[in-house]
């Protein structure tokens, strides 16, 4: 398929924008890999529910999507997505913010999974 750039922010958190059927892949990767969690259910419902989440989501003026988490996955670091931006410019897109301690690298291992052979992490810096 091509390159994609994942973003890593000030928290440390990754940040990957994909389309809608790409973002639904490589969550569904990751759960194989990584197990279920409430917040990666929680977060491919939102996906494969797209334009419902999208118009809540532009009726309570919010940018981001923030997924409901088990404490117990959080306090053991097995927390997979910190929150979605759901964007519909030239279709539909999502944008999946990270938790800071997802492993980097099953992150890379799933995208190249779903077609990507160029990956790139770019570290933002201000």
């Amino acid at each position: 398929m091509g390159r994609i750039k994942i973003i890593i922010d000030l928290a440390r958190s990754p940040h990957v924008k994909l389309s809608d059927k790409k973002t639904m892949e490589l969550l569904e990767c990751i759960l194989s890999h990584h197990g279920e969690t409430r917040d990666l259910s929680e977060a491919m419902r939102i996906i494969a529910n797209f334009d419902e989440f999208y118009n809540m989501a532009r009726k309570k003026f919010e940018e981001y999507l923030f997924i409901p988490k088990d404490s117990r996955d959080a306090i053991l670091g097995r927390v997979v997505v910190h929150k979605i931006k759901l964007e519909k410019n030239n279709g539909k897109n999502a944008e999946i913010i990270f938790d800071r301690r997802f492993d980097l690298d099953l992150l890379k291992k799933c995208l190249e999974e779903i077609g990507f052979s160029e990956i790139e992490v770019e570290r933002q810096i201000f």
